[in-house]
């Protein structure tokens, strides 16, 4: 059957739509890898790093091994038995994907070397037997040594135009309008059906099996969670609004992280007592009439804001258009001429306007990823410049006061202190040092340091009470010389984040009766398969036929 196939006049064609799409999936695998993982390891340089150096890893060795095994035994049928054992390995590490990043997770490996392990384990395979069919290509079309130059010329650029088809096609089209999920059961499905022409008639059966299994489990996709009443895969972020029928709270999820929560009884009630001391500005400045915030999530302080002052101006920066739709839709974001929300990156944003504002909320920062261009002394110069004389920066950062975990508040802390004249620290939950929690950081251009007194005189003038707020500022003396200036050229935010994996973050919450209550964003991972009875069989046929079909490559090769 392979000989008829070989010799048919399709063969041409056939060989070479292969290794195109063996070139797309590729690209599509590297790509969606970091979507599967920035819930639990974030969209950090160390997730990238992993699925690119993993990747070429991969694809080198089996350029090596497709090379040395096509000059011993260069048959069609175990070309396209490499194809399929990818395309067969791609449906059981997509059924096994969050079950391998939460065992992973037990281990607290890190933020370091978790998405390296992750990446190994989901990418290695296939990178490998996709990079292996090239090689083999080229033998199976070599007509004869005077154009094997050509021949193997015209088969790598068509793999990496491929690859060029794949990186914008997933990019550009298919995340921001299907889940990854669907699109890494789409790829097996590709790669099995490209490969079923050259396999045997057993294997044939087999995979029309795990054709059935991967279209299943792409179109009946897992039940969403009680209380998901809306979720989709940005092009930054997994989104989903959660609502909680007991509370009636509604909360913005991004990658596992909770970013806003909204009562939906009392819609500017706040949830999220950290949210509360942005008012902070209202009292270190006079008469605040412009306010910038740079992260919108949920836009519940936003919203805030724009119902408690109806003279201010409130304009939101927010990166992912996504986020500003969801906002929209379902956290109730008013249309108004004084709530003006831009989609644009915070500091293009700042670069790009000539607008003062007397006050700037940063709240950009999650516990597992913070954007290292929006901690930099270059950054807060550019905030400075576009603060009023005492306008002032509030920030939002998830750390300790002190201890490995604060590495990153320390070296940022450091860095605002070499632009600004005055800061203030207000730890939201505790002055343990120890505790990883919301800490605000207040800074001012303006040499002289508004008192503890002069703040509470002005409590009048606000909608929130601040008083137990403003006796909360942290009076111990933090050390800071021995930490480094975060730079644009040198900013290793990752690596200072990675100490905070594993650990408690504490939050306070405020119920409907006013009491803020402590609540443990808990990182202790405990793995608990929640695997469904059609997964657990799925999963059980793919890893049988992914044996079997090694074994029948393992046969062929070696008869």
């Amino acid at each position: 059957m392979s000989n008829d196939i070989v010799n048919s006049k399709y063969f041409f064609y056939l060989l070479r739509f292969q290794v195109f799409i063996s070139g797309a999936s590729v690209m599509g695998l590297e790509l969606l890898g970091s979507r599967l993982m920035s819930p639990y390891f974030g969209n950090t340089l160390f997730v990238w790093g992993s699925l690119i150096g993993i990747t070429l890893t991969g694809l080198s060795a089996g350029y090596s091994y497709g090379g040395k095994k096509s000059d011993q035994k260069a048959s069609y049928q175990t070309f396209s038995l490499l194809i399929f054992i990818a395309g067969s390995y791609t449906l059981l590490s997509t059924l096994l994907a969050a079950e391998i990043f939460k065992i992973i997770l037990v281990f607290k490996i890190g933020e370091i070397y978790g998405p390296l392990i992750s990446s190994i384990v989901f990418l290695l395979a296939p990178a490998f037997l996709l990079g292996a069919v090239t090689p083999f290509a080229i033998k199976l079309s070599a007509k004869s040594m005077k154009t094997i130059g050509q021949t193997a010329g015209n088969l790598y650029s068509l793999s990496t135009v491929g690859s060029i088809f794949g990186t914008f096609v997933t990019t550009f089209i298919l995340v921001p309008i299907v889940g990854v999920d669907i699109i890494l059961y789409s790829i097996s499905v590709i790669l099995i059906m490209s490969a079923i022409v050259g396999i045997s008639k057993q294997i044939k059966v087999i995979a029309i099996i795990l054709i059935c299994i991967s279209m299943y489990s792409a179109i009946f996709v897992q039940a969403p969670l009680a209380g998901i009443v809306f979720e989709k895969d940005t092009q930054y972020h997994r989104l989903l609004v959660h609502d909680d029928s007991v509370t009636n709270i509604r909360t913005l999820i991004l990658d596992n992280n909770f970013h806003s929560a909204m009562d939906l009884d009392d819609r500017h009630r706040i949830v999220y007592e950290y949210t509360k001391y942005f008012h902070l500005g209202l009292l270190f400045t006079n008469d605040a009439q412009d306010v910038l915030f740079i992260g919108g999530g949920g836009f519940s302080a936003p919203k805030k804001f724009h119902a408690d002052y109806p003279e201010m101006n409130i304009d939101v920066v927010e990166i992912d258009k996504d986020v500003v739709s969801a906002g929209e839709e379902f956290f109730f974001v008013p249309q108004d001429e004084r709530l003006e929300i831009t989609t644009d990156d915070g500091r293009i944003f700042l670069r790009k306007t000539d607008k003062k504002y007397d006050i700037i909320v940063l709240d950009a920062y999650d516990k597992t990823y913070v954007p290292f261009h929006l901690m930099t002394r270059e950054f807060h110069q550019l905030v400075s410049e576009h603060l009023t004389d005492d306008g002032v920066l509030i920030s939002n950062i998830i750390t300790s006061i002190d201890g490995d975990s604060a590495t990153l508040f320390l070296s940022e802390l450091k860095t605002m202190d070499s632009v600004y004249s005055n800061i203030h620290i207000y730890p939201v939950v505790s002055e343990q040092e120890k505790v990883i929690q919301n800490i605000i950081v207040v800074a001012q251009n303006k040499e002289s340091r508004v008192t503890k007194f002069e703040l509470l005189s002005r409590q009048e003038n606000i909608e929130v009470d601040l008083s137990e707020e403003i006796e909360k500022e942290y009076k111990g003396i933090l050390e800071f010389n021995s930490y480094k200036v975060l730079e644009d050229n040198f900013a290793p935010v990752e690596n200072y984040l990675n100490p905070l994996t594993g650990k408690q973050y504490v939050k306070r919450i405020i119920s409907e009766d006013g009491v803020a209550i402590e609540s443990l964003d808990n990182n202790e991972q405990n793995w608990n398969s929640e695997l469904s009875v059609n997964q657990f069989l799925f999963v059980l046929i793919s890893a049988i036929v992914l044996v079997y079909s090694i074994y029948s490559y393992s046969y062929i090769d070696k008869n």
